[in-house]
């Protein structure tokens, strides 16, 4: 007999496709990895994993461990707490997922699902409520729309601070987000005998970007590197920040303005993925694309390579396809495709491109 006793064992060793009409004026190949067959339908699964089972040794930013009926908890903006929800799951712990208010259209399909696998959704409170009024108003849009992230993280703080039972995992300061994509580098690497010449992907926490990287590396293969990033993103503003400083990298003015006026000190005292990314000198380019040429890229590998995936996907492959243009043939590009699009049709036929 052969079967399975936990879904978590179905996590990872996803199966890699090379693009044929999406890509068939290109001279180099371009890969991409199916991580949209991962259980709860995206790369998160590993990060998920990874985390949670960090959290199990105590492997925290305060050594707390996560107890045998303990509550996971942390913000998204909406594409992690599926992932959480379901590794929580099949784990046997509960889980409560902040999801920002300005993230929000409606009851999205992702916090459907998220409700589905059992965890509680909350809505992250406003920033006013860590800050004076009067001084929020005063802020810059950006600033404003960073606020927000902030305010999420410091209602995680909060609730792990005031209940023993609950432990925050924090991706996008937890190294185990991107330890855990380090396993996605080695498959690739297995999969294409180590050669990759371009290797690149959406960039949020950092994680998936990263843990691959790195692994490659580990293997002595050291591709070029690519991001790709909504077009209004601070990582490429962050990234544009770094080279004009010839990789000199901290917290942003706005990041840091916000967090000496919301006293998240957690955030004064450790590095981010995305700034210790910057600071390794990766990437080596970053590609900012639209929700529209998210959507149409994404809409094109379902008509023509029968890939039903969402707009973080179509966006990497618009990013390797820029890359390999510029590539000679039998030269390998590799991407990923992050996510299923079955969680973006409450949104659609206007899905945007968040990470």
């Amino acid at each position: 007999m052969k079967y399975l006793t936990t879904m978590l064992a179905l996590i990872g060793n996803t199966p890699l496709l090379q693009l044929k009409k999406v890509a068939s004026n290109i001279p180099a190949n371009v890969f991409v990895k199916l991580e949209l067959v991962n259980p709860s339908g995206s790369y998160k699964d590993r990060m998920a994993l990874g985390m949670v089972e960090a959290a199990e040794m105590g492997l925290t930013w305060n050594r707390r461990k996560l107890k045998p009926d303990g509550t996971v908890c942390d913000a998204s903006a909406g594409n992690t707490a599926p992932a959480l929800a379901f590794v929580c799951a099949a784990k046997g712990y509960r889980a409560k997922l902040g999801i920002y208010k300005p993230m929000l259209q409606g009851e999205s399909t992702r916090l459907k699902i998220t409700r589905a696998y059992g965890a509680e959704v909350c809505e992250c409170p406003p920033p006013i409520r860590y800050m004076p009024e009067d001084v929020w108003k005063r802020l810059q849009e950006k600033e404003k729309n960073l606020s927000w992230i902030v305010a999420g993280k410091m209602f995680m703080y909060e609730l792990e601070r005031d209940n023993p039972d609950v432990l925050w995992v924090d991706q996008i300061y937890n190294k185990y987000n991107y330890i855990a994509h380090m396993k996605m580098g080695y498959e690739l690497n297995e999969q294409l005998n180590g050669k990759i010449d371009a290797w690149g992907c959406s960039i949020g926490s950092g994680g998936a970007f990263l843990g691959v990287t790195l692994a490659l590396k580990k293997k002595g293969v050291l591709p070029q590197t690519f991001g790709a990033v909504p077009e209004k993103s601070e990582v490429y503003l962050e990234v544009q920040k770094n080279e004009a400083k010839k990789g000199e990298f901290g917290l942003s003015r706005a990041r840091q303005k916000l967090v000496d006026l919301m006293g998240l000190k957690k955030w004064q005292t450790e590095k981010s993925i995305i700034e210790e990314m910057l600071e390794m000198g990766y990437p080596d380019e970053v590609f900012r694309a639209s929700d529209e040429e998210a959507r149409d890229m994404a809409n094109r590998l379902a008509k023509e390579e029968g890939i039903w995936c969402g707009m973080s996907s179509g966006a990497n492959v618009l990013a390797a396809l820029k890359v390999a243009k510029r590539m000679k043939k039998g030269q390998n590009v590799v991407t990923v495709i992050v996510d299923r699009r079955d969680r973006y049709l409450g949104e659609w036929p206007n899905e945007i491109y968040v990470v």
